[in-house]
């Protein structure tokens, strides 16, 4: 348990159970809201992902990323001799 997380034992330990009751209810709306957010932002990387297949890119058999990458920075930057 963090200190943070101690600190907040200690003070739920003086509080009476209806502010117990309250605070309870608030975490659960919390680790919701988590949760959706979540959800959301998975949501949103597939759909990108899905995006990019759909573009249905024509690229040769022996295509080769790494290559082509390592040729684009040459011709930008020059060689790292």
């Amino acid at each position: 348990m963090t200190a943070i997380q101690q600190q907040a034992v200690q003070l739920i330990y003086q509080l009476p159970d209806e502010k117990i009751k309250a605070i309870i209810t608030l975490a659960i709306d919390e680790l919701r809201l988590m949760d959706f957010q979540k959800q959301e932002q998975n949501l949103k990387k597939k759909n990108a992902f899905a995006r990019l297949e759909q573009l249905h890119l024509d690229l040769p058999d022996d295509f080769d990323a790494d290559t082509e990458l390592a040729s684009a920075l040459e011709e930008k930057y020059g060689t790292s001799d």
